[in-house]
Formats: structure tokens, C-alpha cells, sequence
């Protein structure tokens, strides 16, 4: 979900310079125990070296263990809920599986007031709370190949929140210890992460959010979210990923003028993507989602009293008061970016590729709409036709009839 409200601005940051000793000269004869006391100390620093070549090749495999064993995790939380690993056509050039990137460190800077500050390529932390080497290795490769991954749906699909655009700046994230803290500073007490943002436009403009009309952004999450304890420790490691990517997402999706429905089912599609080992598995996603949809169509939540078109520019305080009422919206969403993507062919992904570059260009969302409409040749056509790919895959769908 969104979030409104102004944020702090983003201190500048620097690194301390390390501390060098000086080497003095002196007299011939302490010359001659100098280099004899420096052989010695050469072979302290090699056993040193040796000893730490040891220690991080012995690291290495056991974080190579680790994420071994939350990938077997993984796919036995998958097969135990149900899930069959069933793929879907998929366009050219669509992500595969995401890993995350090789050159990603989690570096510590100078402390900010009250703040420990992290850094990784793209994103900047601040937490309260110092975390320890394993957090930082836990928390900026997730982080970061959750960026992969958007990144890797814009190589298909405009997304345009690139680093380019945002001119070399970081993303902000905030690091909570408690639920508690977390709640305070705005975070939804069900909620397992949130993005905000807020805007310079004035009243009335209605034209996509630039980085000029950005004020500030950011993403909240609660430790336990990452499975860190509330010192700073890991104490989990497979832990549900879907709220956190879906929310880093939004971050991403930020500037491109999405109605709602579109926010939020990229934000969801992305979001159940699984993380399994340390890859974003997408070859998994359509399965997810699927056993997601039938699911809820079990439970009478896919029944909507308004036709497909009328959601395709639905506002958000109206999508919002529908999951109020038990018809799940969100999901609705999700299905209908799988739709496009995945179960109407060719034209589906072209249709959505013009959709969001018109929306980018500036047009309205029902003018927008036309462009996942006509493909189908008018509304009520594009409805039996997303009734029908989904009742093939055993999910029921319905929507208040088309009027002629």
C-alpha cells in the first residue's frame, strides 16, 4: 500500500580516514634488529593471512550451506502449501531467476544523530540499532536483488525509475528493532513493511510524479520482517519475503503514473516472486499466484459487483473499500497483470507495454485504457476473454454484465 506523509531529508554522509603509523630511521646496529624483528613479524602476518584465508573460505561454505538449506526451506514451504511448481508462457526477454548481484556489501558510514547508517549500491539504511555482519550480509542482498529484479521487469516493460533518473541518489530505507518503533514512525500495525512518499505537486495536477515533484520517499520495515532479533542479530532465516518486494517495488513503479489497480498488482505480482536460496525465483511466480487465485475464488472473493473496465479505472478509496467487503481487489490486480503477461499471448504484453508508456506520456487513465481494451476489439469482449483463460486454469471469475 501507500503511504502519504513528509519525510525527513537525507543527511550527507562520510567516511572516516584510517590511521597510518610512521616508520622513523635510526642507527646501523638497530638497522640490522630492525630486519631481523621484521622477519619475524612477516611470518605473524603471514600466519595471520593464512589463518583469515582459512576462516573466510570456511565462512564461505557455510553461507553457502545456509543458503542451500533456505532454498530446501523454501520448497518445502511451497510444496507443503500446495504448490505445484506449473509455469507459464512467458515474453521474450522476461526475467528467469534473480540473483543477487555480485558485487553487493553492505558497508557501514558515520553514525547520523541517533542513527547506524549502511550503504549498498543502491539503497541507503539508517537504523537506531547497530547490526551485525551476518544482518548486513542478510539485509543488503535481499534489498538489492529485489532492485535486480524491478530492474529486470523494466528491461520488458517501462519502468522508469532508473538510476539515471534519480541522478546517482540512493534509496532511503528505515530499520526498525520493534514493532513498536516501527508503528510510530507510521507503519501499519498488521503491516510487515511500508512505502511513503510525498509530493511537491500543487492541488489539481493530475500529471505522473517526477523526481522534481518527488519531496521525499522511503521504505519502513520492522526487524522481525527480515527475521532479525531486536538487537541486531539474524534469528531467522527463511522469512516471507512478499510484503518487503512488494513494497520496494512500489518504490520503483513510483514515477510511471500507474492507476491504482496497476500500482498495486505490479507491486503484488512482483511481491510473490519466492526468494529461494538467494535468487527472486520468477519461474515460480505464476504457480504462486495461481494456487493465490484459486484460493480466493474458493472463498467467493473473485465474485465483483462491477465490470473489468469500471476497475481498469477504479481510485483507489473504491478499490481500498472493496477488500472491506470481502472481494479481494488485490488479487484481482495480480491476476490481471498475469493475464496480460502470461495467458493472452503477444498482443497481451504489447497491449500492457503502450498502456503504461502512455500513462508515462502523460495521458489520462481512461484514455490509457483504451490500449488493454482494443486488442480484444471493446470491453465486454476483453471480460469473457479473462473469464475464460482463467476458468481454464480451474479459477472462477465473475463481473457484473457488460451493458450493451
Amino acid at each position: 500500500m501507500f503511504k502519504w506523509m513528509p519525510l525527513l531529508a537525507i543527511l550527507g554522509l562520510g567516511m572516516a580516514a584510517p590511521l597510518f603509523g610512521e616508520n622513523e630511521g635510526n642507527s646501523v646496529p638497530v638497522l640490522e634488529e630492525t630486519v631481523l624483528l621484521a622477519d619475524d613479524d612477516d611470518d605473524e602476518a603471514s600466519d595471520k593471512s593464512s589463518k583469515k584465508k582459512k576462516k573466510t573460505k570456511k565462512d564461505k561454505k557455510s553461507k553457502k550451506r545456509n543458503v542451500g538449506k533456505a532454498a530446501q526451506q523454501k520448497r518445502k514451504e511451497l510444496r507443503d502449501k500446495g504448490i505445484r511448481n506449473v509455469r507459464a508462457k512467458s515474453p521474450n526477454g522476461w526475467p528467469d531467476k534473480i540473483p543477487v548481484p555480485e558485487d553487493t556489501t553492505l558497508k557501514q558510514g558515520e553514525k547520523q544523530g541517533q542513527f547506524f547508517v549502511y550503504e549498498t549500491n543502491n539503497y541507503i539504511f539508517f537504523t537506531p540499532v547497530e547490526i551485525d555482519e551476518n544482518a548486513c550480509d542478510t539485509v543488503g542482498r535481499l534489498f538489492e536483488c529485489a532492485y535486480a529484479a524491478n530492474q529486470a521487469v523494466g528491461e520488458v516493460l517501462p519502468v522508469p525509475r532508473t538510476e539515471e533518473d534519480r541522478e546517482g541518489k540512493k534509496y532511503r530505507v528505515e530499520l526498525w528493532p520493534t514493532k513498536q518503533q516501527y508503528v510510530a514512525q507510521g507503519g501499519s500495525p498488521t503491516s510487515a513493511g511500508v512505502f511513503m512518499f510525498s509530493s511537491r505537486k500543487m492541488p489539481g495536477d493530475n500529471g505522473p510524479i517526477t523526481e522534481k515533484t518527488l519531496a521525499s520517499d522511503k521504505v519502513m520495515v520492522p526487524f522481525e520482517s527480515l527475521g532479525l532479533s531486536a538487537d541486531g542479530h539474524v534469528a531467522k532465516n527463511d522469512i516471507d519475503t512478499h510484503v518487503l518486494v512488494h513494497e520496494l517495488t512500489h518504490q520503483n513503479f513510483v514515477f510511471n503514473g500507474l492507476p491504482i489497480w496497476c500500482n498495486e498488482g505490479w507491486a503484488e505480482y512482483v511481491g510473490y516472486v519466492p526468494y529461494v536460496g538467494e535468487d527472486l525465483d520468477f519461474t515460480r511466480c505464476y504457480a504462486v499466484i495461481l494456487h493465490k487465485a484459486k484460493e480466493q475464488s474458493s472463498h467467493g472473493a473473485l465474485d465483483f459487483p462491477f465490470t473489468l473496465e469500471e476497475f481498469l479505472t477504479m481510485d483507489q478509496e473504491t478499490m481500498y473499500s472493496y477488500m472491506g467487503q470481502g472481494k479481494d481487489t488485490y488479487t484481482l490486480a495480480t491476476m490481471i497483470i498475469t493475464f496480460y503477461v502470461h495467458l493472452d499471448g503477444k498482443k497481451g504484453v504489447e497491449a500492457l507495454k503502450t498502456y503504461m508508456q502512455a500513462l508515462i506520456d502523460g495521458e489520462s487513465h481512461e484514455a490509457a485504457t483504451k490500449h488493454l481494451i482494443e486488442p480484444h476489439k471493446n470491453s465486454e469482449k476483453l471480460q469473457k476473454d479473462f473469464i475464460k483463460a482463467w476458468k481454464s486454469k480451474k479459477v472462477p471469475v465473475s463481473f457484473k454484465a457488460v451493458d450493451d
